[in-house]
Parts: C-alpha cells; sequence; structure tokens
C-alpha cells in the first residue's frame, strides 16, 4: 500500500502526459505557443510610431512581463515589439494617455536570430487582457484575436465563456466617436452592455482556461521538432513581408 501511495504523483502525471494530444492536434492557441519564442501576460508601457493618417506603419511598444509561459533568461526586463508596415495581423497597439493605467496582453512572439529584433507572430501576436472584479485575468470575449465568426472563435473557446465584470482598462470603452446606431450594433454583437456612450464588456474566458488549451505548445520538450520548423517557416514567412515594405 505504501509502495502505491509513492507511485501516485507518478502515474498521475504520467496520466497527465498521456491525454494530452499530439501538438498537430491541439489547440490552434498550443500550436501557436509552439511556435513562438516569448510567451507571456505583458502591460504596455508606451508606443513609439510612425503614423500615416491614423495608423502606425512602423515603430515600437513596450511591454513589462507580468506572467512568462515561455520566453528565453535574456528578456528579463522589458520586452520591445517592432513592426512595421501594414499586413493581415500587424502588430501594433493603442495609444495611452500618461494617466491611465496600462492595458495588458497575452503576447506570441518570434525573436529574430539575425537581429535580436522582437516581432509579433505572424498568425497573431495578441490577445486583449482585462481584469475581473476578483482580481482575475481574463480575456475579452469575443475580440478579433480569438478568430471565427465576430471574433467568437471556435466551439473550444465558446465553451469557455463566463459572465464577468470587470475593472481597469479594457473595462469601459468610449465609443463617443461612432454613431449612437453603430454603438447599439456593436453591444449587440459583442454582447456588451451599453451606457450612454460607453460600451461595457460583459463576457471573458479566465487565463487559466486559456493557459490549459496552450500547454501542449509550452512543454520545451514536447515536439521540438515541430517546434523549429514551424518557428523555421514562420520567419520565412516574415523576411519577403519586410522585404516588400522597403521596396515600397
Amino acid at each position: 500500500m505504501k509502495k502505491f501511495f509513492y507511485l501516485l504523483p507518478f502515474l498521475l502525471v504520467s496520466l497527465g502526459h498521456a491525454q494530452q494530444p499530439p501538438l498537430e492536434q491541439a489547440h490552434w492557441l498550443a500550436q501557436r505557443a509552439a511556435s513562438s519564442d516569448l510567451v507571456m501576460i505583458g502591460q504596455l508601457e508606451r508606443v513609439d510610431y510612425e503614423y500615416e493618417g491614423s495608423l502606425p506603419i512602423d515603430g515600437e511598444a513596450w511591454f513589462r512581463p507580468l506572467i512568462r509561459y515561455k520566453a528565453p533568461d535574456r528578456f528579463g526586463g522589458l520586452v520591445i515589439v517592432n513592426e512595421s508596415g501594414l499586413s493581415a495581423n500587424e502588430c501594433y497597439f493603442p495609444k495611452s494617455a500618461p494617466w491611465d493605467e496600462r492595458p495588458r496582453y497575452l503576447l506570441f512572439l518570434i525573436v529574430d536570430e539575425e537581429t535580436a529584433m522582437v516581432r509579433g507572430h505572424p498568425d497573431g501576436c495578441a490577445l486583449e487582457i482585462l481584469v475581473n472584479m476578483d482580481g482575475r485575468y481574463a480575456a475579452r470575449w469575443p475580440q478579433p484575436g480569438l478568430g471565427g465568426e465576430n471574433g467568437r472563435g471556435d466551439e473550444q473557446l465558446q465553451a469557455l465563456v463566463e459572465e464577468m465584470t470587470f475593472q481597469g482598462p479594457g473595462a469601459r470603452i468610449d465609443a463617443s466617436d461612432i454613431l449612437a446606431h453603430q454603438r447599439r450594433q456593436r453591444a449587440e454583437r459583442d454582447f456588451m452592455r451599453l451606457e450612454d456612450a460607453t460600451l461595457i464588456p460583459t463576457r471573458g474566458i479566465e487565463l487559466g482556461q486559456l493557459r490549459a488549451l496552450m500547454q501542449p505548445g509550452l512543454a520545451l520538450d514536447d515536439d521540438e521538432k515541430f517546434n523549429s520548423e514551424r518557428l523555421e517557416e514562420l520567419r520565412e514567412r516574415m523576411t519577403p513581408s519586410a522585404e516588400s515594405d522597403d521596396s515600397e
């Protein structure tokens, strides 16, 4: 009987690994984590962009890491995310007023081996993270980064959605710059409450749930061949876009 109790933790860990699906069959969050060099919760410190009209076209965003899921040791301080040009999934972030609390994001980033520059994952670099009234992190739902129709994600993500009340950055969205009927349409589409010209998110997915979906891609000793091949493929995709931006 004593031997059984000693072996129980080992058996549970083994069963947990056995139950994890192969990375190729895992959720896209796990695949994106596996093909990223850095995966972390980061708080936006500031942005330094060049703009064309109201659109950023080049520059840097500075992040303070809050939770590191996957990161080389050298990224212990601020992480600078570079972006250039316009693409389908450009990695730009909004400006914040100096007195505002800075927003938080779940970041998927890639490091250029030659220049050491950090870029956003070309399939999507960020999910907006809010804080609920219990002080827990959660991804706002819906949002474009989750994919699916109107940013609602797939069935697996939709099954994790909970009704929540948020505080801090992103808990109230000023929509005074859009027409009243557009505010009503967005509130209905995105499950938000409307107060005058303010949109209030009411749904989220707890960070722990997202962490569980990412887990197969965060295990450094699993699927290393997939990781290296996927990273190389992503870097090859990013290089031509950079060259085309320069030529323009």
